[in-house]
């Protein structure tokens, strides 16, 4: 098997040739947009900084070409990539890779990323007479499972969380703003080697509905100060959740917090293979129920109830009591029954799993209780 920057690995070109047969297509097109580089990032581990990227695994030659929109990005996977039959430019218009596709053959072309496939794009090729099938969900699935390399990626993005949270935490003390806030973390982060960072943040009382990108507000004494913080490390994204008390926490905020920390702890005791994910949400959510915040569970006030890690900040899948899935080992989540609380305003709790055999291995190491600074 290639090794190191030889990458288009003989595994990844093997998940292309199975989608192919699958689907009886000639060839599979995975398009990723700059905003959504994972299905790229997952099948090559290059990164692309042009508007798009594209995977193309030509079935009957068992071929992978490139399909590239900047020069720059071109340069730089010839450089990576030892196994690349054909680069194709798309700088300016699509019918180069039409004109490809046209003069090998193809006449059925499967897709993945069809969300977000460009109108332009099907038209070239349907003016050509290549018909166009969804590919989508495959790539998805199969990343659901991580590798032990992808684990240990994972790891290290974590572990450049709870590194960062003191910084977190340092700049609350300090009386700094929002945007301050972040701007430190991740100037932290990114000289302890993180490749990028999304950070959600939120400050102040029973006023705040859920975390934003960063403004201009300054906890005061009693505010809650609470965050997403999510670091990428070659490609590949974990994140810790945590909340903080400007000050001493008052009476109500350690009764909420003491609520929140018995939904992820039940959630957690659910997580092994075999378990459906909706029963995970379900333990979390009864511990609301339990006392009497059930209405605070649902969609009005929370989206979900953790979700997979992996090359995309919101990884499939969302740990929620509508979703039917199966765990499996492998699979990495983030269990936080973040929600509104009439008693504090919104308040963050969560932790990021890899499933074992027999049950799950907690990632992080921040401690999980309630901070004062």
């Amino acid at each position: 098997m290639l090794k190191g920057s030889e990458v288009m690995q003989a595994d990844k070109i093997k998940l292309l040739e199975n989608m192919a047969d699958e689907h009886k297509l000639q060839a599979i097109l995975t398009y990723s947009p700059v905003w959504r580089k994972e299905n790229f990032r997952y099948l090559t581990r290059v990164n692309f900084f042009g508007p798009c990227a594209m995977v193309l695994y030509l079935a009957e030659s068992r071929e992978v070409a490139l399909v590239l929109s900047a020069e720059w990005d071109k340069q730089r996977a010839e450089n990576s990539l030892k196994n690349i039959a054909d680069y194709i430019l798309v700088e300016d218009n699509w019918e180069g890779l039409a004109d490809f596709l046209a003069k090998r053959g193809v006449m059925n072309l499967g897709v993945s990323g069809t969300n977000f496939f460009p109108f332009g794009l099907s038209r070239s090729l349907m003016d050509k007479g290549i018909a166009i099938e969804s590919a989508d969900g495959y790539l998805e699935k199969v990343r659901l499972r991580k590798t032990p390399e992808e684990v240990e990626y994972l790891r290290a993005a974590v572990n450049l969380a709870d590194r960062a949270f003191p910084v977190f935490m340092d700049s609350i003390a300090k009386g700094l703003n929002e945007f301050q806030i972040v701007a430190e973390v991740e100037y932290a982060l990114k000289k302890m080697g993180a490749e990028d960072n999304f950070m959600l943040i939120s400050t102040g009382g029973t006023d705040v509905f859920g975390m934003t990108p960063p403004q201009a507000r300054v906890a005061r004494q009693g505010h809650l100060v609470l965050t997403e913080l999510t670091p990428q490390v070659n490609g590949w994204w974990a994140q810790i959740c945590r909340t903080v008390v400007k000050g001493k926490p008052s009476p109500e905020q350690l009764k909420a917090f003491a609520m929140y920390l018995e939904a992820e702890e039940a959630g957690l005791a659910m997580v092994k293979p075999g378990v459906n994910i909706k029963d995970v949400a379900k333990a979390e959510n009864d511990v609301f129920r339990k006392y009497g915040y059930g209405d605070y569970t649902t969609s009005k006030y929370t989206r979900v109830r953790g979700h997979g890690h992996g090359m995309h900040l919101d990884e499939a899948p969302t740990v929620n009591e509508d979703v039917d899935l199966v765990i499996e080992e492998g699979m990495v989540i983030v269990i936080h029954p973040n929600t509104y609380c009439p008693l504090t305003g919104y308040m963050v709790m969560g932790d990021p799993v890899v499933v074992t055999n027999d049950g799950y291995k907690i990632l992080s190491t921040t401690e999980r209780k309630l901070f004062e600074v």
